[in-house]
């Protein structure tokens, strides 16, 4: 039988070997962390679960549909839409397709002109159907947010500050066509929270991988000839190798320098809340560009409260910046929600430099590893997003029942 080994256990190569798990073949998934799930992991922290950075499941995902395993989840819900900074106070702006009666009771104080609102609904008319996240259109999402002459209000405090958020990017400089994409999934689908937090998603995945097909906390040294050098010593021989690790260790594996400014960081702050927030529709709140340490804000124990002691309240708060403060953030966090900063009380924060992955930055990383027909898996081989990561992972799996 051919010996197939998957090197990284975050979410593509987990995706992998659960693919080739259901097909009977034998595989070994090498992991140098003792945990799973990469980028995509939760803890628990003083009552607390804390994800490893801010992040949603977002269930419009086709790859998410078809792998992962919702109805059996206990999800929590974002309200589709997020709150809006004017005149000093946090008003809502709702999605008109999945809440209209709130959308029409707050569309005075949303911040959206007639013409926003129209533009947004040709968007939607035009994301109708199969779309592709990337194209050969050189144009960039700041290029589309500007041509299509939404107010400048409008980009302000709303359009500009939530797709940063979802490109950890403050200049939108991905392409058009991930704008598209993602709107078409925001407006379309739900932002929801596992019970147990985001990790519950690799849980999940592993769950199906039985734990003799599992090494974890060894790393990869060295890829030889159809063997991988490890750092217990031993060595392993492969047939097929599915290298899903973060481009940076796939780089340092093949020999390649890694890109500079190949990647986008963030910092995400965790603090508890004894009182609950005036503002308590389960939403983001979205601080307008270069007006804050902050990107945005959320009390996530309105959505999924399972995340936080009874009585107590989780905020979670993300920065672009890796050098800001929890000072900072407490401090800037009590000003706009009118509060006092001794209210809040740190937690933990979580500082990801490499966040987010450029595109078009590892075509040599594809190039090398298609010469020696390794198998690369992970958002980065495609496009910044969970969905991507299993895509991928189903990508590798395939391509190598295709070869057996």
């Amino acid at each position: 039988m051919n010996s197939i080994v998957i090197v990284g256990g975050g979410i593509a190569g987990l995706q992998a070997a659960q693919i080739l798990q259901s097909k009977g073949l034998d595989f070994i998934l090498i992991e140098k962390s003792m945990l799973l799930g990469g980028r995509v992991q939760s803890e628990s922290f003083q009552g607390y679960t804390l994800d490893h950075g801010f992040q949603v499941l977002q269930t419009a995902y086709p790859e998410v549909q078809r792998s992962l395993r919702l109805s059996k989840w206990d999800l929590s819900y974002f309200q589709s839409g997020a709150y809006v900074l004017q005149d000093g106070k946090f008003k809502p702006f709702l999605n008109p397709l999945k809440s209209p009666f709130l959308f029409l009771k707050n569309i005075r104080s949303s911040g959206a002109s007639i013409f926003d609102l129209l533009k947004l609904a040709w968007i939607w008319l035009k994301t109708q159907g199969s779309i592709s996240p990337i194209t050969s259109h050189p144009e960039t999402t700041s290029e589309i947010i500007s041509r299509y002459r939404f107010s400048e209000k409008f980009q302000r405090i709303f359009l500009r500050p939530f797709f940063a958020g979802i490109f950890l990017d403050d200049q939108l400089t991905p392409p058009a066509s991930l704008f598209f994409y993602y709107m078409k999934q925001f407006l379309e689908g739900k932002a929801a929270l596992p019970k147990h937090g985001i990790g519950d998603i690799a849980l999940d995945l592993a769950s199906r991988i039985p734990k003799e097909k599992l090494l974890t906390g060894v790393s990869v040294i060295e890829i030889q000839e159809k063997s991988l050098k490890l750092s217990n010593a031993n060595t392993i021989h492969f047939d097929h190798l599915v290298l899903a690790t973060d481009p940076k260790q796939a780089c340092d594996l093949l020999k390649i320098d890694f890109p500079e400014n190949a990647h986008f960081s963030s910092k995400t702050f965790y603090f508890s809340l004894d009182r609950n927030l005036e503002t308590s529709l389960p939403l983001i709140h979205l601080m307008p560009l270069n007006s804050s340490p902050m990107l945005h804000f959320s009390c996530i124990s309105q959505v999924n409260p399972s995340l936080a002691p009874e009585g107590k309240h989780l905020i979670s708060a993300t920065s672009l910046q890796i050098e800001v403060s929890e000072e900072e953030i407490a401090k800037k966090l009590a000003r706009v929600l009118g509060l006092s900063q001794a209210d809040f009380t740190y937690l933990k924060s979580f500082s990801i430099p490499h966040s987010l992955f450029k595109l078009g930055c590892f075509t040599e990383v594809c190039q090398k590893a298609e010469a020696k027909n390794i198998i690369l898996a992970g958002d980065y081989t495609l496009f910044p997003s969970l969905q991507a990561a299993l895509s991928s992972g189903r990508k590798a799996a395939e391509k190598i029942l295709q070869d057996l």
